[in-house]
């Protein structure tokens, strides 16, 4: 039940009992007559106006900007490297771990590749109600699983090599196993061929891609799919 007019109507008929009580008041004592028929008033308006809010619920501001530009510019910063601009259009991530930069000769070079293998396309209009938006984003990324997954075969033939052309110490302990220098040179030589076909291995996912207005800009809410794309498909 709607109880605005009863609580409206009881306001309405309190301010008319005072404004009587002070015309009856106001005959056997001297106050300005004026002054308290507008202090009734604003009272009486601001308990109005409570009321009113009450019935009408949150008004929301008419947010500025294009969200659509918003995503654009993130996804741009984002592919590019330029991580603070990215950061800084994020509601709910202040870091992804993408500026931070392996330490490993393989990390550092299935980094490289990752990085170079994003390419985003904004696909249709962005869709906007209220305070939020959605923009339908194309993310293409190099799938590490698919570029990896023959690499413990390679990394065999290129040790094969290794120790067909090197001398026995060049190559073994005097325990007679692999030295780990040896073995890592031939990872890293197996690597390097796969990521030579890396492109053969990108794969490219659709999802929808939600903003949020607040503090006067949109900012997007990361979606799992663009965090796995970002990892290269990796991410949990």
């Amino acid at each position: 039940m709607d109880l605005t007019p009863i609580l409206s109507g009881g306001i309405a008929a309190l301010m008319l009992l005072a404004a009587v009580g002070l015309v009856i008041y106001r005959r056997h004592n001297k106050i300005n007559i004026f002054w308290a028929l507008l202090a009734i008033l604003f009272s009486g308006g601001t308990m109005l106006l409570a009321v009113m809010g009450s019935s009408v619920g949150t008004i929301y501001a008419k947010p500025s900007g294009d969200p659509r530009a918003s995503t654009a510019e993130f996804f741009d910063a984002l592919v590019t490297g330029d991580y603070d601009t990215a950061y800084g259009l994020m509601k709910d991530y202040s870091d992804l771990g993408l500026a931070s930069e392996p330490s490993s000769e393989a990390g550092k070079l299935i980094y490289d590749a990752l990085r170079q293998s994003y390419h985003y396309e904004l696909i249709g209009q962005c869709n906007v109600s209220m305070l939020q938006a959605t923009q339908r984003v194309s993310l293409r990324y190099l799938d590490i699983d698919a570029v990896t997954s023959q690499l413990d075969e390679l990394t065999a033939k290129k040790l094969k090599i290794l120790v067909q052309t090197r001398e026995h110490d060049q190559v073994y302990d005097a325990e007679d196993n692999y030295l780990p220098e040896v073995t890592q040179e031939a990872y890293i030589q197996a690597l390097e061929q796969a990521l030579k076909d890396a492109r053969s291995c990108y794969t490219t996912v659709e999802f929808d891609m939600t903003l949020e207005y607040k503090g006067g800009k949109w900012l997007v809410v990361a979606a799992p799919e663009m965090l796995t794309a970002l990892s290269g498909g990796t991410a949990a």
